[in-house]
């Protein structure tokens, strides 16, 4: 599993401010359609998928643990072919990087 390096502060704040689009997806929580957002990132240019964020870009928050970040890295390498994918924490978000596939 690769952990990129942190993300800062003003590039979260940014993000959150673009909103969701064609490489940006927003999740509350971690849940079984996060598998295929995956995909149709893989499957374009690739993006970012930060889970514990609101449609409206407000940081709610998630518990991130080992075992979450674990499900999400199965979640991806399980995809047939696999997928790669990078993961990093901020403020409580998990941010999964997914490359283009």
């Amino acid at each position: 599993m690769q952990i990129r390096g942190k993300m800062d502060e003003k590039e979260l704040e940014f993000l959150l401010k673009q909103g969701e689009g064609l490489k940006l997806e927003f999740k509350e929580s971690y849940d079984s359609n996060l598998g295929k957002d995956i995909v149709a990132f893989a499957n374009t240019e690739g993006g970012r998928i930060f889970i514990g964020v609101d449609d409206q870009g407000k940081i709610k928050g998630i518990k991130i643990t080992n075992k979450l970040k674990s499900e999400v890295q199965d979640l991806a390498r399980n995809c047939d072919p696999s997928i790669h994918i990078g993961l990093e924490a901020m403020d409580n978000v998990l941010i999964v990087n997914v490359d283009e596939g």
